[in-house]
């Protein structure tokens, strides 16, 4: 950021390098930025329209596109110099089996993550949006640059309050960026910056959460009390967003439901900012002289892109819908020792659309969330199902599988997720499920069979685990193949010697043996099989826009005695 920074109002917050001895300083804080408790009075009392709310939903996916194309051209010169995939082996014996080939069963979804994280529990987690929460701050940054702040030095309210681009006028991202063939300068700034802060690990991680807190003491209050599992989901998160796998509109998306999500938390607008300098402030630290104005400009423009969309979906979403749901267990089903399938049914409408997951509270462990995938299409009844597998050493998903029964209250947090059937348009579907991963697949299969009548389609699901036990739902899947003759039902298994059916990696599997390429692709399961699963799926032939997964739950792995 240049020197012109100081030009722009401190109302629309803008980094203003403030020396903490200074009497503005010392009011201020050690951040050295934002407004005091007088001058945001005084600009309440003129009016004075909110940084956020002058920028449109147009401008932000512009600064999204921009990051996603960029990156990708990073990722193309990496891929042009791989050599081309050859043909998975199926019969891998244990002892050579790729790291990637982890426990599919592992969990999904991360294998819970950030749910337990599970989704590490839970495929959402357990498919894992850790839950990305405020319980992973919100990872962007509130303070526009110079060149990306539209309101001008205090400006007042106007009686026609800016607006939300219209759906049907809102550029799609071909429109908003052209494709370039090198990456741009500044976007390979964030990832070159970022490399150092994740080589540092959880010294890095440290270093953000104690600027977060020494700048504002009263976010921790928003944590659970051990915050291991949480240090590491927060860069993991970033990471997510830095790998850039999904689409810019996907993105938003995703941001905007973050947004909503962050309410159950209370999180104020203000926060954002934050967590923004905190962020900075630790970029700064860790890359050093790599960290150039070039490098936190385009980091601060991301922010400012993510943050105003999680604030405004925040504020709209106020409006019309609650911040969390209570739900009562009505029934627990045990499938394994360490896999449950939950019924339950909140106390009021919760509409979601199938593939989509949400955060569970779990009363054993208050103010920490974990990601589950809803392993049902909706339905009139309104009852949702979650598919949890115990992962050892983590808090909710032990709780959830070993001490729940019905009658049970948890806490829910609105559906998140934007790995939905409409996206596959017509076409036929290849679906690819490890572990409880299966959750969102079998929501998404469910909702495809009951279209088929309008729109018929094939569909093949490849669903994978370690052993034969741990395909713990092939009872209900076969029920659904016999009631619809275009769904193909392939189980894999990794690692068990006995097993009939296929065997390998159940991503490989499936980029080999996959009908046709004019198709769309579903995965979850655990974040490093989803990953495999992408990559070898792209190199077989499948469009990368055609292959859907929840990137949110990619961020978080599940690991023993960190509160998954």
């Amino acid at each position: 950021m240049g020197d012109h920074d100081d030009a722009l109002p401190r109302s629309v917050g803008q980094v203003r390098r403030l020396h903490t001895d200074s009497a503005e300083g010392r009011r201020r804080g050690p951040a050295g930025r934002g407004v005091t408790a007088t001058e945001a009075e005084r600009n309440r009392r003129r009016g004075l329209i909110p940084w956020w709310r002058g920028r449109t939903w147009g401008k932000d996916l512009e600064t999204l596109t921009r990051l996603h194309r960029s990156l990708q051209a990073l990722d193309a010169e990496v891929d042009a110099k791989q050599e081309p995939l050859s043909a998975p082996v199926l019969l891998t014996p244990p002892d050579e089996r790729p790291a990637a080939e982890q426990s599919v069963a592992e969990q999904s979804v991360a294998e819970q993550s950030v749910a337990e994280q599970s989704v590490a529990e839970q495929s959402v987690a357990e498919q894992s949006v850790a839950s990305q929460d405020l319980t992973t701050p919100p990872q962007d940054l509130t303070t526009p640059p110079a060149d990306l702040t539209t309101p001008p030095d205090e400006v007042a309210e106007e009686a026609d309050e800016p607006e939300l681009t219209p759906v049907a006028d809102r550029p799609s991202p071909a429109a908003v960026a052209e494709a370039s063939s090198a990456p741009d300068p500044a976007i390979a700034a964030i990832k070159e910056t970022f490399r150092y802060v994740a080589e540092a690990g959880d010294k890095a991680v440290g270093f953000f959460y104690g600027q977060l807190f020494l700048r504002q003491p009263q976010l921790r209050l928003l944590f659970p009390p051990a915050m291991d599992e949480q240090r590491d989901r927060l860069f993991r998160a970033l990471g997510r967003i830095v790998e850039s796998l999904s689409t810019p509109d996907e993105m938003a998306a995703y941001l905007s439901q973050l947004g909503r999500d962050h309410r159950k938390y209370r999180v104020e607008p203000e926060m954002y900012e934050a967590v923004g300098v905190a962020l900075l402030a630790t970029l700064r630290s860790f890359a050093r002289d790599a960290f150039t104005s070039e490098a936190e400009e385009a980091w601060t423009a991301v922010y400012q892109a993510g943050s105003s969309l999680m604030i405004k979906a925040a504020e709209e979403d106020a409006a019309r819908s609650p911040a969390s749901w209570t739900a009562e267990v009505v029934m627990i089903e045990h499938r394994a020792d360490d896999i449950a399938v939950l019924i339950i049914a909140p106390d009021q409408p919760l509409p979601f659309t199938a593939g989509q997951h949400l955060t569970v509270q779990h009363p054993r462990w208050p103010r920490v969330w974990r990601p589950y995938s809803i392993a049902r299409m909706p339905r009139d009844d309104g009852l949702l199902a979650l598919h949890v597998k115990a992962i050892p050493g983590g808090w909710v998903s032990n709780a959830l599988v070993h001490h729940t029964a019905p009658g049970s209250e948890l806490v829910l947090g609105p559906p998140l997720g934007t790995m939905t059937l409409a996206g596959a348009g017509n076409r036929d579907l290849l679906c690819v499920a490890g572990g409880t991963g299966l959750s969102p697949i079998k929501a998404i299969i469910e909702q495809a069979v009951r279209e088929s009548s309008a729109t018929p389609r094939r569909i093949c699901l490849y669903y994978g685990a370690r052993r034969r036990h741990e395909l713990y739902d092939l009872p209900d899947l076969w029920r659904l193949q016999d009631a619809y003759s275009g769904f193909e039902l392939i189980p894999v298994t990794s690692d068990d010697p006995a097993f009939e059916g296929m065997q390998g990696n159940v991503g490989r599997v499936a980029a080999r043996y996959m009908p046709h390429t004019d198709c769309d692709a579903y995965v979850a399961g655990p974040p490093e099989m989803v990953r495999e699963t992408i990559k070898v799926l792209a190199r077989s032939g499948l469009e990368r826009d055609r292959i859907h997964f929840d990137d949110a739950l990619l961020a978080d792995k599940p690991r023993a005695g960190t509160g998954t």
